[in-house]
C-alpha cells in the first residue's frame, strides 16, 4: 500500500540483489534524455513538421491544423512529406541536446552508467552509446548479442540509422509482430526472443517513462511472454514514476496496473524539483545500486534458463 510519496523511492531488496549480481538491465525512456536537453516525443514530432515549414513545403495554416494530433500521427505526416518532396528530415539535428544542458545530461548519464553494464532504450539519441557497443539495426537486436559486454540496445532504432527508426503505428506493429506473423527464419521474431529472455533472465528497471508513454510500455510489456500456467507474474521488474505528493490515489491505481505485467511501481515526489527530481533519483540509485562483479553461478543459471 502506498501511504505517502517521498522524494526518493524505497529500494526493494530484490532490486539491490539484482544490481549487485549484475542482473539489472535499465530500460531508459525519453524522460532521461529530456533532462539533458533533448526533445520529448511531442516536441520531436513538432520539430519534424516545422522542418517542412522552414523549407516551404508546409504552410503555417496546415501546421496549425496538424499540431493537435497525437505525436505518432504527426510523425507519420512528417514522414509522408519527406517521401512526397524527397527531402530527408535531419533527425540528428532535431534530437540534438541543447547547449545549456549538455553538461547536466552528461552527469546524469554518468550516474546512470553506475547501475549496470547493459542498457536497453526506446530513445533514438546516442547518449548511452558513449563507451558502449550500440545495437540498433533490427537484425542485430537478437540473442547472439545478448552477452556482449558494455552494450546498449536501441530497440526502436537510432538516429544513426534513420530508416530503421520505429516511429509510426505500422512500424511499431511490425517490430512487435508475434512469432507466427514474423518473417524471420522458422517463423521466429528474433527481437521478441531477445525481449522475452531479458525479462525472463534479468531484472528490468524502467527509468524516464512518463504516463504519456504507457502505450509504448504496453508494446514492450505485452511481448515479454505469458505468465507460467496462467499464474500472476512475480513482481521482479520495476518502474520509476514521479508524482506530486497529493497524487497518492493515482500512484495506488498505477501500482495495480503495472502489477498486472509483473512490474512494481517505485514512486518518487516531484513537489520540490519537478521532473528534475528524476536526476536526483538517478544519482541516488547510482550510489545505492552500483553494479557488482559478474558471478559465475549467475551466468550458469542464465545459460540453463535459455535451454
Amino acid at each position: 500500500m502506498i501511504d505517502q510519496i517521498d522524494p526518493f523511492p524505497k529500494i526493494p531488496d530484490a532490486l539491490r540483489v539484482a544490481a549487485t549480481t549484475r542482473q539489472l538491465v535499465p530500460f531508459v525512456g525519453a524522460g532521461v534524455s529530456q533532462l539533458g536537453g533533448c526533445p520529448g516525443w511531442d516536441e520531436f514530432a513538432n520539430r519534424a513538421l516545422e522542418f517542412f515549414v522552414k523549407n516551404g513545403k508546409l504552410s503555417h495554416a496546415e501546421l496549425d491544423q496538424i499540431m493537435g494530433l497525437p505525436s505518432r500521427v504527426k510523425l507519420s505526416v512528417a514522414l509522408g512529406l519527406e517521401d512526397r518532396h524527397g527531402l530527408p528530415i535531419a533527425f540528428a539535428e532535431l534530437l540534438k541536446p541543447s547547449d545549456d544542458k549538455k553538461k547536466y545530461g552528461a552527469r546524469i548519464y554518468e550516474d546512470l552508467g553506475r547501475l549496470a553494464t547493459t542498457f536497453v532504450t526506446t530513445n533514438y539519441d546516442d547518449w548511452l552509446d558513449v563507451a558502449r557497443s550500440p545495437f540498433f539495426r533490427y537484425e542485430d537486436l537478437a540473442m547472439r548479442n545478448f552477452d556482449v559486454p558494455n552494450a546498449v540496445f536501441h530497440i526502436h532504432g537510432s538516429v544513426h540509422d534513420p530508416k530503421g527508426m520505429v516511429r509510426t503505428t505500422n512500424e511499431y506493429l511490425f517490430r512487435y509482430a508475434s512469432h507466427q506473423l514474423s518473417k524471420g527464419s522458422d517463423g521466429e521474431n528474433p527481437f521478441l526472443t531477445l525481449l522475452e529472455n531479458i525479462f525472463k533472465l534479468k531484472t528490468v528497471l524502467f527509468i524516464g517513462y512518463g504516463l504519456s508513454e504507457l502505450e509504448v510500455l504496453e508494446y514492450v510489456l505485452q511481448k515479454k511472454g505469458p505468465a507460467p500456467n496462467g499464474e500472476q507474474f512475480e513482481l521482479k521488474h520495476f518502474i520509476l514514476q514521479g508524482f506530486f505528493s497529493h497524487q497518492v490515489d493515482l500512484a495506488r491505481s498505477l501500482k495495480e496496473y503495472f502489477a498486472t505485467f509483473g512490474v512494481q511501481l517505485l514512486p518518487f515526489s516531484r513537489d520540490e524539483h519537478g521532473w528534475d527530481q528524476l536526476a536526483h533519483v538517478i544519482e541516488y540509485l547510482g550510489r545505492e545500486l552500483p553494479a557488482g562483479k559478474p558471478l559465475a553461478l549467475t551466468t550458469l543459471r542464465e545459460m540453463e534458463g535459455l535451454l
